[in-house]
Parts: C-alpha cells; structure tokens; sequence
C-alpha cells in the first residue's frame, strides 16, 4: 500500500460505495439472500460465501445457481422479492452516521461526490432517503447504468467521466473486494474500510492504497486532518 499520507494533497473527487461502507446492511443482505435462494431455489450457500457476494449486482446474485427459468422461477420475480424482504426489514439497515458525515465534509470542502454502487436504481431510490446525502451528491452509478459490474471499472470510469477527473485525482472507499478490484481496474486509488463485508486481510489481498478500521483513521487519510469535529461526526459504536 501507498503512504496513508499524501493523498490528501492530490485529492480532486471522492467515489463512494454504499452497502457496508455508508450503511451497515451485510447481515440483512446475507438474510435476504438467504431467503430467496431456500424460496426459490431450494438450496442456500454458507454464510461466508453469501457475504462474498456482496458488492455484486443482484441480477447477477439471483444467477449464482444458473438462470431462475431453470428452477421455475423468473428473474423478476426474484429480485423483487429480495427487495420485498429487505424492505420489510428495512429498520435494520443502520447508517453509519460517522461515514455519511464525512461525505457530507468532502463536498462542503467543494470535492466533487458520486455514489458507485451496486446496487440497482429501485434498490438506491429505497435506500437514498434514509441516507440523507441526495443534496450532497453530484449523482450516482447505479448497476443499472453499467453493462459490467465491479470488479469491472466501468462504473468508475463513467464517474470520472462525468467529472472530467483524471484517475489519479481520485479515490474510492469501499468494503469489499470488488470494490477494491474495480479501484485498480480502473487506476482509482482504492481505500478499503473494515466496518463492511470484508475483512481486513482480504481487502489487504487486493493491494489497496490503505484500508481503513476507523473513521478518524478514514478522515485523516482523505482530509489530513487529525481532529474529529463533534459537530460532524457522532460516535457510532466502535467506529469511532
């Protein structure tokens, strides 16, 4: 990894995640999906192997056992059903407040702010509101917009796009390793934070930039600032 120092100096434009990364929502992902495949499918995968799916687009979540046709179901069908559940559920999608803070920091410093998600667009217009960032953002990527997901950098580089930001301007925070995959698909430095799907190590395996385990840690690294202000983040848990 690159020193957690001097990317704070070079810092033109901040992508960001969603699931793991501004909320906590892994264990509801993992119920949810849990839910359709014993539903659906009539089988199930470990735990561990469900998390890995995270950060996976949920077209192709709803296919790790083959086409939905081939078990008489249909794909829609599927997925709204996830989306159903996750929905029903939905008072457990906690934000992690200290994260959507620093956000809201970056694009109050007038860095430019997306959202690169996996997220699909019925998925995010869910999820948006509860975040509270819709005025903080300049736009988002969602999987519907992109023809290849992460760890493809399709995503990536159309933010970069829109942006008019070279790749070395710009970062991408998220928790998983697709996120990190597609960060240095896309010549994007990558910053992994543990409070998500992945653990350390394996974010580590994919070489990222830095990986974060606090948002002081996060803040620091992306603002050179070692002060947390009381006014813009709010303990959560160990986060902080």
């Amino acid at each position: 990894m690159s020193s957690p120092t001097s990317i704070a100096n070079r810092l033109e434009c901040l992508l960001w995640d969603v699931d793991g990364t501004l909320t906590d929502t892994t264990a509801l992902i993992v119920e949810s999906l849990d839910h359709i495949y014993r539903k659906h499918y009539d089988r199930t995968l470990p735990d561990d192997d469900l998390r890995a799916l995270i950060g996976t687009p949920l077209r192709s979540q709803i296919r790790v056992f083959g086409e939905p046709s081939e078990f008489g179901a249909e794909a829609q069908a599927v997925m709204d059903d996830f989306i159903a559940h996750y929905e029903s559920h939905k008072s457990r999608e906690h934000i992690h407040e200290p994260v959507v803070a620093l956000l809201i920091e970056g694009k109050l410093r007038g860095l430019p702010t997306a959202l690169v998600t996996s997220k699909n667009r019925e998925e995010l217009a869910n999820t948006l509101p509860r975040l509270g960032i819709a005025d903080h953002i300049d736009f988002a990527i969602t999987a519907d917009d992109v023809d290849l997901a992460k760890p493809d950098p399709e995503g990536l580089l159309i933010a970069l796009k829109r942006f008019a930001i070279g790749a070395d301007r710009a970062v991408y925070i998220g928790d998983t390793t697709h996120d990190m995959r597609a960060a240095s698909n896309a010549g994007i430095a990558g910053i992994g934070v543990t409070w998500g799907a992945a653990s350390r190590p394996l974010l580590l395996s994919e070489r990222p930039y830095s990986v974060c385990d606090s948002v002081q840690q996060l803040r620091t690294l992306l603002f050179g600032a070692t002060e947390l202000d009381a006014d813009a983040l709010r303990p959560l848990g160990t986060l902080l």
